[in-house]
């Protein structure tokens, strides 16, 4: 079986899109590692919530490269590359005129939550400025998702995140703090979007060829929404922690949250490498289930490999990668794990059902996110209470998905 799925199409482009998106986890957890250590848990908790903001930028991320990438697969199977170039170039246009919007919205919100946060407005300003790169990158590592061309994909990846790290690193040493981690992402940024325009320009030399995409904003709907709940779901705990703890305790929280969602970033790659073949595979009119089974078999063996690991050496591991500021939160360790499992179970089995446009009442996705703050509002006293409230809602979000799914 194990055999089986290493030499099929999906076997192949998941070990490129493991190896260099995990290289790319790997360099961001480096990042947030080494920023832990450097800037001490209440400066760290400050980024950590900056860092989520980001996730909430990123939720259109997803969504749009997904959309972009479905398109770029009909297409490249047919061969019409002058389409795909009009695809897209006509997208950056679009998302840059709506990324203006955004940031001056954003910046008006940015005044609330430096309140209700208690973060340097200033810090959020910058912040707000990854809005830009959330939607515009997407549209072109989507071209090269659709197109199958992994390893671009995820060279590009790794760029971001090295040269993130490393600035990032630079300004802090110079004193900068969380000034200096938060430019070192943007830049880092900046860079990848320059390199997947190169990774691309096979298609930018083709003449372009105009078409239509009717009802490209209705089907982007179940996308975004999808996207936003597993996003929110991702980020929403460190924030409202930095409410409800001390400075100190929101940092060494964010500490552990972020052990925990190397589980799920650990296996996106899987969905990833997924999401065009089952597409092209609904297109072609073939059975895509059998994909989608092995995709969800190699979640649950690394996500269980995971768990075991993080229940025997919860110590060891924040010791390692955090330091002893963060010692406390070794016994929660487990709970974080499982919390993140069940939260990749669930984005896999919804980004199947959307690459075959099989997912149909999914507005009641949001119900997930609203269960979620209820019970992380409700049981905060402690540590355990929260991040027990976390794995509840994860579980919850996992079969309820199963049950739409069901449904659908």
């Amino acid at each position: 079986m194990l055999k089986k799925i290493l030499t099929s199409e999906l076997g192949k482009g998941a070990l490129v899109l493991f190896i260099t998106i995990n290289l790319f986890n790997f360099l961001n957890f480096l990042f947030h590692f080494s920023m832990g250590r450097m800037l001490g848990p209440e400066d760290y908790g400050i980024l950590a919530v900056l860092m989520s903001l980001v996730y909430f930028y990123a939720i259109p991320t997803e969504a749009i490269q997904n959309i972009i990438s479905r398109y770029t697969s009909q297409f490249n199977i047919k061969k019409e590359y002058g389409k795909i170039k009009f695809l897209l170039l006509k997208s950056l246009n679009k998302t840059f005129k709506i990324s203006i919007i955004l940031f001056l919205f954003l910046v008006l919100i940015g005044i609330f939550l430096s309140f209700f946060l208690q973060i340097n407005f200033w810090l959020i300003f910058i912040t707000n400025i990854f809005i830009f790169f959330s939607v515009s990158m997407p549209i072109t590592r989507g071209v090269l998702q659709g197109r199958k061309k992994f390893s671009s994909l995820g060279i590009n990846m790794v760029i971001e995140a090295l040269l993130k790290l490393v600035f990032a690193i630079s300004l802090v040493i110079f004193g900068f703090k969380v000034f200096g981690a938060i430019t070192g992402a943007i830049l880092g940024c900046l860079f990848a979007l320059v390199f997947s325009l190169y990774f691309n320009k096979d298609i930018l030399k083709t003449k372009e060829q105009k078409t239509s995409f009717e009802g490209i904003y209705l089907q982007s709907a179940p996308y975004f929404i999808t996207i936003f709940v597993i996003f929110i779901s991702l980020s929403l705990d460190i924030i409202l922690a930095k409410r409800f703890f001390s400075p100190e305790l929101a940092g060494q929280y964010a500490a552990l949250s972020m052990l925990g969602k190397i589980i799920f970033l650990g296996t996106i790659s899987i969905s990833k490498t997924m999401f065009p073949l089952t597409s092209e595979k609904h297109d072609c009119n073939k059975d895509s289930s059998k994909l989608f089974k092995k995709s969800m078999l190699i979640i649950v063996l690394l996500c269980s490999f995971a768990v075991l690991i993080y229940a025997l050496f919860p110590k060891l591991i924040i010791m390692i990668l955090y330091g002893s500021q963060y010692i406390a939160m070794a016994p929660f360790l487990i709970y974080s794990a499982l919390a993140l499992s069940f939260l990749a179970l669930t984005n896999i089995v919804l980004m199947y059902n959307l690459s075959i446009n099989k997912l149909r009442k999914y507005y009641y996705l949001f119900l997930f996110p609203v269960i979620q703050v209820i019970l992380l509002v409700l049981f905060h006293n402690t540590i355990l209470e929260y991040i027990f409230a976390l794995m509840v809602s994860n579980i919850v979000m996992f079969i309820g998905s199963l049950i739409l799914v069901k449904k659908s």
